[in-house]
């Protein structure tokens, strides 16, 4: 089998397993298994796959045809011009939550050693690339889960960051009260915002990641309760909030927001333009960490 005959097998199974882009997804497996760039593989059509390479390359295509996302087979997700290592057990970076990051480095652009927290921090993506791209920034982020804050910590020595990054594993604000942790400049989240009755409606892909990365309770909302809420104890006076939120969630978390003396709302639209990001400044003088 050369890389030719390799991609026409892997766009056939991956085709008729009813994945949705069949060749992109193969070419994406083969230069994998090659050590190789995509583009490599027009470069060098003929190329003969060894026996080694052909049967690991038939295995991660069968891989993907049982639906497993390409990012859990590679190990890696591009983000925000970065490599992320990821695995099963936690949330693959998405484009779109690239804007959570770009809002999060204008509004501590002009602060000197910003100092922020970021919940539901999964890969921790967010926290590295604002680490890696404000090279000053001290950020801590926190998730419940064990996995994330491992694959967290291998991607901020993978940036090296790890001096500035750190994992704090806890239920949302919890631990953060335990180490009298406040004082910050930015809270930052992606939290699960998928109302739990519409989970089943999901793609088959993202129905293999991790179940509590994506929850939000029965109306998708209940994190953006349970941060908001609580926010303003952690940020300093006119400190910033901002958080993805899903489609037709703008509205009851500005209200979320509101209802806790934070103004100045500003939203953000994704590629798609859909309504994606949301942030605001809390109050003057309502900052209940200093």
């Amino acid at each position: 089998m050369n890389v030719v005959e390799g991609l026409r097998y892997g766009r056939k199974v991956l085709l008729e397993a009813g994945v949705e882009n069949p060749l992109l997804d193969a070419e994406v497996i083969l230069s994998h298994v090659l050590g190789a760039r995509r583009m490599d593989l027009y470069l060098e059509p003929q190329r003969e796959l060894k026996e080694e390479e052909i049967k690991t390359y038939k295995a991660l295509i069968e891989k993907r045809s049982s639906r497993i996302p390409v990012a859990y087979i590679t190990g890696k997700k591009e983000f925000f011009t970065l490599e992320f290592f990821v695995k099963e057990g936690v949330l693959i970076p998405r484009p779109e939550t690239e804007f959570l990051v770009e809002e999060v480095l204008n509004r501590i652009s002009n602060i000197k050693t910003p100092k922020v927290a970021e919940l539901c921090c999964g890969s921790g993506a967010v926290a590295i690339s604002i680490a890696f791209f404000k090279k000053d920034a001290i950020v801590y982020a926190s998730d419940i889960s064990e996995i994330a804050g491992e694959v967290t910590m291998l991607n901020a020595t993978k940036h090296g960051v790890e001096d500035r990054v750190r994992f704090l594993r806890g239920d949302l604000w919890q631990p953060f009260e335990k180490e009298g942790l406040k004082g910050f400049d930015v809270v930052v989240a992606n939290p699960p915002y998928i109302p739990s009755n519409e989970l089943e409606n999901l793609p088959p892909e993202v129905k293999k990641e991790p179940r509590e990365a994506l929850d939000g309770g029965p109306d998708g909302l209940d994190f953006y309760r349970r941060i908001i809420t609580r926010a303003p104890k952690f940020l300093k006076s006119r400190g910033s909030i901002v958080l993805e939120i899903g489609n037709d969630q703008r509205e009851r978390v500005c209200s979320f927001l509101k209802g806790e003396c934070f103004e100045d709302i500003r939203i953000i639209k994704d590629y798609g333009g859909f309504e994606r990001v949301i942030a605001a400044s809390l109050h003057a003088g309502d900052g209940k960490s200093e």
